[in-house]
């Protein structure tokens, strides 16, 4: 094989595995990164708090801790396309409070939807 080709080939299959891995790393869709983001609460807590609520829910509700299946929740109350001002969402944890579906945690009454989005948040902290 000549040394062009090499690196031609070379080149290319470096290319073919780069770009997914740093997709899988580094990118995430504005759909995770908004249901991520427990837009609400963070008016009244810091990041740190959001994640011990988030972990503490993780470890209180074993079968919700991992990403898929905390996106997979949050997909089933909302829309699988953006939502930039997460009305749906929104929505969702003001129905959750009508429907008394909330939840205590670490002394904070949430809804069922804040306290996943915190789950998500926490899982996302961990990298």
């Amino acid at each position: 094989m000549k040394r062009r080709s090499f690196v031609l080939v070379a080149g290319i299959g470096i290319s073919v595995i780069a770009i997914p891995t740093c997709y899988y790393i580094y990118g995430k869709t504005e759909l995770e990164t908004s249901l991520n983001s427990p837009e609400l609460l963070s008016y009244i807590c810091d990041d740190k708090t959001i994640n011990d609520i988030g972990s503490l829910y993780r470890k209180e509700f074993s079968d919700e801790n991992s990403e898929q299946k905390l996106l997979e929740l949050l997909f089933n109350h909302g829309s699988t396309t953006p939502d930039p001002n997460n009305e749906l969402l929104n929505k969702q944890i003001i129905d959750d409070y009508h429907t008394e579906n909330t939840i205590m945690i670490d002394g904070w009454v949430l809804s069922r939807t804040e306290a996943r989005q915190c789950a998500l948040f926490s899982l996302s902290q961990k990298n």
